[in-house]
């Protein structure tokens, strides 16, 4: 079955309806961060999963025309930071702008040559395993090759707001 057959034959429900629906879905916020050959590169993501535990792996999507997915599939790597609640603002940060901008005053660290923001409760590096483009999007499966966990709390975003987990 290809993706184009899991097209519905009636019409979509539109951008604003579907976007005001999903906004009532609880999701962890998180920025994905490449190296690029002029530096950094990442983007907000709110769609990560992990997807095995052996190999370890996770799942993250991104917009076709990101410029990040560009640099994860020109390097072979990524990293995901899960924004801490005291990071929350970074969201909006790494949501606009050029690659200099989202980065402006934004503390990271190099893991594996890949850039890990340190304002992160959790964070993990992956080599880039496969890709599935699905709609506007592509998805990009990652085996974990370092992560780092801590008990600050993660940002939720619920609604239009955020939202400290463990409240």
């Amino acid at each position: 079955m290809t993706t184009e057959s899991l097209l519905p034959a009636r019409p979509a429900v539109s951008d604003d309806a579907f976007r005001h629906a999903m906004a009532r879905l609880p999701t962890g916020v998180a920025v994905v961060t490449a190296q690029g050959p002029a530096g950094p590169v990442g983007c907000t993501v709110n769609a990560v999963m992990s997807l095995s535990l052996r190999p370890p792996a996770l799942l993250v999507s991104l917009a076709g025309e990101s410029r990040t997915l560009e640099q994860i599939l020109d390097s072979g790597s990524f990293a995901v930071s899960v924004l801490s609640w005291d990071a929350r603002h970074l969201a909006r940060q790494f949501a606009t702008g050029t690659a200099a901008q989202r980065f402006d005053g934004v503390s990271w660290q190099p893991q594996h040559g890949v850039p890990v923001l340190t304002a992160a409760s959790v964070a993990a590096v992956c080599d880039v395993s496969s890709t599935a483009h699905m709609f506007d999007h592509t998805l990009v499966a990652g085996t974990v090759t370092w992560t780092r966990a801590d008990e600050r709390p993660p940002t939720v975003l619920y609604g239009n707001g955020q939202y400290k987990l463990g409240c």
